[in-house]
C-alpha cells in the first residue's frame, strides 16, 4: 500500500461510491489509503459483503454486494467522559490489544 500513498498526492486521493438505483450492488473505488486501509480490513472479514475487484496501483475498487450498508450520518457523536472512565476505558482497550497479540 505504501505505492498508492508515493503516487497519489493527499491532495488528489478520494473516494467514489457508485451505486444504480435498480440494483442491489454498489461499487467503491477508493485512492485515500485510510479507506483502503479499511475496505481491505473489510474485505477480510467479510467476504461475503466485501470483495476487491481491482488494484490499479494508485487506488482500488471494491464490490459492496449489499448497497443497503452504506449510510449516511446526521451528526457526529462525542462522547464526553470523566476522567475515571476515561482511564477505564483505556484500560480496556490495553488488555484487548495484548489479547489480540497473543
Amino acid at each position: 500500500m505504501a505505492d498508492i500513498n508515493m503516487s497519489v498526492s493527499i491532495e488528489e486521493q478520494e473516494i467514489c461510491i457508485n451505486a444504480m438505483r435498480d440494483e442491489k450492488f454498489a461499487t467503491i473505488y477508493a485512492s485515500d489509503s485510510t479507506y483502503i486501509t479499511k475496505l481491505d480490513k473489510l474485505c477480510k472479514e467479510s467476504p461475503d459483503m466485501y470483495s476487491l475487484i481491482e488494484d490499479t496501483g494508485r487506488g482500488k475498487k471494491y464490490l459492496l454486494k449489499d448497497k443497503t450498508l452504506i449510510s449516511f450520518r446526521a451528526k457526529k457523536i462525542t462522547r464526553v467522559m470523566t476522567e475515571e472512565q476515561r482511564k477505564a476505558s483505556a484500560e480496556r482497550l490495553r488488555k484487548a490489544r495484548e489479547n489480540k497479540s497473543v
